[in-house]
């Protein structure tokens, strides 16, 4: 066990590559790992600590986790990923083909009892976030909401 690395070298060299190539190639492994290891923001895709998984047709529209309003909800925006919007009346939410067309703060959701499911546009909801949940009420209207 002591001469591993030399064991490792040796199998890459009977190849019929070079020992520097083969030296290369181990190092640029190594080095791979390394960076891998030091920023894992990059080599994982982030998941939404919230919404873990976007709402649907077919698993409806659950509140998000670790937030006590009830008026939070999770969706799928119009790239297909999760996220913890506020429910809102369809009649009051403009309509969308991506996050351009909607308010800052807001996200286009194709996925939701406004337009249906997996449809080419969506509607603009509030991003639901821990320090404007306050903020985020139904409020008056009647209707359909994007949470049905």
């Amino acid at each position: 066990m002591a001469n591993w690395f030399e064991d490792v070298t040796k199998t890459l060299a009977d190849e019929k590559i070079g020992r520097r190539t083969a030296m290369r190639r181990v190092g640029g492994t190594v080095a791979g790992v390394a960076l891998a290891g030091a920023i894992p923001g990059l080599a994982l895709a982030k998941v939404n600590k919230h919404c873990p998984v976007g709402g649907n047709c077919t698993i409806g529209f659950t509140n998000c986790q670790n937030n006590s309003n009830t008026n939070c909800f999770c969706f799928t925006d119009i790239s297909g990923k999760a996220v913890c919007g506020c429910n809102s009346y369809c009649s009051q939410s403009a309509s969308c083909t991506s996050d351009k067309n909607c308010s800052k703060g807001d996200k286009c959701i194709s996925v939701n009892g406004c337009t249906g499911c997996g449809a080419s546009t969506g509607v603009c909801i509030p991003n639901c976030q821990k320090k404007k949940n306050k903020n985020c009420v139904l409020g008056s209207g009647h209707g359909t909401t994007a949470a049905r």
